[in-house]
């Protein structure tokens, strides 16, 4: 009789979790039975364990939508209406622009340089102007706490732009360069002297040699263009990219393939190029003068090129219009020297260049001013030299 006693237990035994979790129909049922089997005790714990994991886990899904719904209203907030100072700002402030930096790189920069307030504001920003896509790399002024809309506006600003333009022009020589040079990054010239004249370390390209020897000069490798210099750029760093711009447009052209099919180096069709740069004030009298000199190396005649001294003389710190051409004392004198100068002579453009290595066809042996707008007048004849020199001067073209 007690072992059958111990299958039934009372009502009174109930779980405490039937607070929470209970079935009012199971309490009435057991209040009409009195006394429950331990096989149903058994069930119905189950069956409460599931209730609860089931109201875990509702709970725990609940929890996770709200999470995910205030992410959710947040990254939407953050893309569509992101933080962002209002007006033009206050203060100054330079950032740097990387080359290859896109709108949300820029955006980085600027967030942590506390111009904008959000990177994602100067994206949205940028993606309503065509013109985000044209900043150029560069060091820009700017200013703290601006709306990004204006701080857009002020990148597309070329004012803004803390850069300064050296200007290489068709024929400057390195004795023009130097002191605009010097001017733009802040130095003393002798500081830009003594890069120019480091010859070594510019990394001059390759197959320009005079007489096996590489060049005692970067004459003539610092390409005409207009550069501009981030504050801070080196002297080394600013040759470099004048010269890398000559290395581009000797690829790009073909020009040294060119100068072995006239039997030239390099190097000679380059001093060729400077000297026709100087000479014609008229590109289409370049391959007349490159031919001019062609035919006077081949009949062993002297250049007696004025330029070429003229170059002597700066070199000697002399003023070339006070100098006897014929008589100063270097090697870049022409009536007395034989053959090239040892370097160019200054920093041919692109047409200069192009006529060292396609010359004109014919016997000229002399040229002359035969304008006053400086169009020369070629001949092979020594007399009508003679007589245009004497027109020259009469007319005062230019001939000394």
């Amino acid at each position: 009789m007690a072992s059958r006693e111990r299958e039934y237990e009372s009502i009174s035994e109930y779980d405490p979790h039937d607070l929470l979790f209970g079935d009012e129909e199971d309490s009435a049922h057991d209040a009409q039975v009195g006394r429950i089997t331990r096989a149903d005790r058994h069930h119905r714990q189950r069956v409460r364990r599931s209730r609860r994991t089931f109201s875990v886990i509702v709970v725990v899904v609940v929890v996770v939508l709200a999470a995910v719904a205030v992410v959710g209203v947040n990254a939407y907030e953050h893309r569509y209406h992101p933080a962002d100072f209002a007006g033009a700002g206050t203060g100054t402030v330079r950032i740097v622009v990387n080359g290859g930096d896109g709108t949300s790189a820029i955006g980085g920069t600027l967030a942590r340089a506390g111009v904008v307030a959000s990177s994602r504001a100067f994206v949205n920003a940028a993606s309503k102007n065509n013109a985000a896509q044209g900043i150029s790399p560069g060091t820009y002024q700017v200013r703290k706490h601006m709306s990004a809309s204006n701080a857009l506006t002020l990148l597309l600003d070329p004012s803004s732009r803390l850069s300064n333009q050296v200007v290489v022009f068709e024929g400057a020589t390195v004795f023009d360069v130097e002191g605009n040079l010097a001017k733009a990054l802040g130095v003393p010239t002798a500081t830009i002297t003594a890069a120019l004249k480091n010859v070594d370390a510019l990394n001059l390209p390759n197959g320009y040699t005079s007489g096996g020897q590489s060049p005692q000069s970067v004459e003539g490798f610092l390409y005409p263009a207009t550069y501009s210099f981030d504050p801070g750029t080196s002297p080394g760093d600013a040759i470099g990219e004048m010269i890398t711009k000559f290395i581009d447009e000797d690829r790009t052209t073909g020009f040294a393939d060119q100068a072995a099919k006239v039997k030239l180096s390099p190097y000679q069709a380059l001093i060729i190029a400077s000297i026709a740069e100087k000479e014609a004030k008229n590109p289409a009298d370049y391959p007349k003068v490159a031919r001019v000199i062609l035919n006077r190396i081949k009949a062993h005649m002297p250049l007696q090129i004025d330029a070429t001294s003229a170059y002597a003389a700066k070199q000697l710190h002399l003023d070339p219009t006070k100098v006897i051409y014929a008589q100063i004392n270097s090697p870049y004198n022409t009536y007395t020297h034989d053959g090239l100068p040892p370097t160019p002579i200054a920093n041919p453009g692109p047409e200069a260049i192009e006529a060292a290595v396609t010359p004109a066809t014919g016997d000229w042996l002399y040229y002359v001013n035969g304008d006053k707008a400086g169009d020369l007048f070629f001949t092979s004849d020594q007399n009508k030299f003679a007589a245009a020199v004497d027109k020259c001067r009469t007319n005062n073209w230019g001939c000394g």
